[in-house]
């Protein structure tokens, strides 16, 4: 008896489950009202009218403010991880091969603040941090460098490109900032890191003091070359809203031709 109470049916759907009922006890039940008064054909074209109507323009909302059914956000992308930025396949990136660590950006480039370098020193950790439970590890080529974020310096964080342009020369102003959206031209960032040495363990046992760390100078410097990818924020609700938008005006077409169909043979009779 023991053994059959310990037996759980969890088929692992009960979210596609709630989604399924609610759908069908909500759609259902006003489907079915306007069927046993209208019929169900007429009743099927009238929801269906209804429901694509309220998805054109609640995918209106979600397009104007980017929420919703949204895709992927702007973020940057690794592209590459070299030792060697002479052999880039970014071009602008080359110009950075054999730069002194005091040595000031080159020209086109921009060196970045603390500040300002957050998101891409984050981007650049995600792509050379590697734990132990991580995926990448079994790959016979990949980037992992280290396990930990704090086993890295970062050197220097560069930027370049980005610049806003409307094309054909259309000006900027209210109008065009709204209906007409501006094109980016190639928006790079290099951050540069190199590893730490080993820690000498410390007895904490004793008075010594915790040791620095210092960066490896034996130790390559890397350079995680990154691309800004604008993503694709608003184009499921775009699709939701041409889609919604088109058998929403279908359907009424259709009960309009109906309608016009209906009188006319009133007016004969």
């Amino acid at each position: 008896m023991i053994s059959l109470l310990a037996i759980v049916w969890d088929p692992v759907i009960t979210g596609y489950l709630a989604f399924g009922i609610g759908v069908a006890v909500l759609m259902g039940s006003v489907y079915m009202l306007l069927a046993t008064n209208m019929g169900t054909r007429l009743g099927f074209m009238v929801a269906l009218c209804g429901l694509a109507g309220w998805m054109f323009l609640m995918g209106i909302i979600w397009w104007v403010y980017g929420i919703g059914l949204i895709g992927d956000a702007p973020a940057w992308r690794p592209i590459e991880v070299t030792t060697n930025p002479a052999v880039s396949q970014v071009e602008n990136v080359r110009a950075l091969a054999g730069l002194p660590m005091s040595a000031a950006a080159p020209g086109g480039w921009e060196l970045l603040g603390d500040d300002a370098s957050g998101d891409l020193n984050a981007a650049a950790d995600a792509e050379v941090v590697c734990g132990g439970t991580d995926e990448r590890n079994l790959l016979a080529v990949n980037n992992c460098l280290v396990e930990l974020a704090s086993d890295l310096e970062h050197h220097r964080v560069f930027e370049i490109g980005g610049e806003r342009y409307r094309p054909l020369g259309i000006p900027d102003n209210v109008f065009t900032q709204f209906f007409i959206p501006s094109r980016g031209r190639p928006h790079h960032a290099v951050v540069q890191i190199q590893q730490f040495a080993d820690v000498v363990p410390t007895d904490l046992n004793s008075d010594a003091p915790i040791a620095d760390r210092v960066v490896d100078t034996s130790a390559p410097i890397y350079s995680v070359v990154l691309v800004r990818d604008q993503g694709n924020l608003r184009f499921p609700p775009f699709l939701v809203t041409i889609g919604s938008g088109l058998v929403f005006f279908l359907t009424a077409y259709q009960l309009h031709r109906r309608d016009l169909e209906l009188m006319a043979r009133e007016e004969d009779s």
